[in-house]
């Protein structure tokens, strides 16, 4: 009941894909750069992204804002365990500029949230990052969801389970987010740290 955006990855072709949420205003995704549809709902990304328009990302703004929590959730395969740097999922108007992103460095799985607890100008750094030794990060498909709220902070979760990487930013408050950024999956808005694998 709480959802606020949903992307399926139904189509199948083209360049769009449809936010299937129900809540206004929706965000569409335009894909560029080098992608293919899988037959079973999704998308492999190599070198591309999906983004989203500034003016539909505006109810991440209002309506994550309003609550000072989100989660976000997804199925995805990545590629190799050799990539760094790489962007999954990220609310951003530039690679050094973002409200939140989630991303892949080697095995392991970070989260970056601009907070009053981090760095509330820029790409809210440190990030939450999943454990060397743990290499939880795996080229296979997997279930990951990625969390925030004011008073525990960030929590990532890897198939079901919670991997025990406290926050030691914690919390804090989600006044500094930049309501002009947009959403996007696989990229950076200028291409410049791609994610390689698929989203389902």
């Amino acid at each position: 009941s709480d959802m606020i955006a949903k992307w399926e990855f139904r189509e199948g072709q083209g360049t769009t894909v449809a936010d299937t949420s129900g809540v206004q205003p929706e965000i569409p995704l335009t894909l560029s750069g080098e992608y293919a549809w899988l037959s079973s709902w999704g998308v492999r990304f190599t070198n591309a992204k999906a983004q989203g328009g500034a003016a539909g990302s505006t109810k991440l703004y209002e309506l994550i804002t309003a609550t000072g929590e989100y989660t976000i959730e997804a199925w995805i395969a990545p590629n190799n365990v050799t990539q760094e740097d790489a962007w999954i999922a990220g609310y951003a108007g530039s690679a050094s500029s973002r409200n939140f992103l989630f991303s892949q460095t080697l095995y392991n799985y970070e989260l970056y949230n601009r907070s009053s607890s981090t760095d509330d100008n820029g790409g809210g750094m440190p990030a939450l990052s999943t454990a060397d030794d743990d290499e939880l990060a795996q080229a296979t498909l997997q279930h990951v969801v990625v969390t925030f709220d004011p008073v525990q902070g960030r929590r990532i979760y890897v198939n079901g389970q919670f991997t025990g990487d406290d926050d030691n930013s914690g919390g804090g408050l989600l006044n500094g987010w930049n309501e002009s950024f947009a959403f996007i999956l696989g990229n950076t808005p200028g291409f410049t740290f791609p994610w390689a694998g698929t989203m389902n």
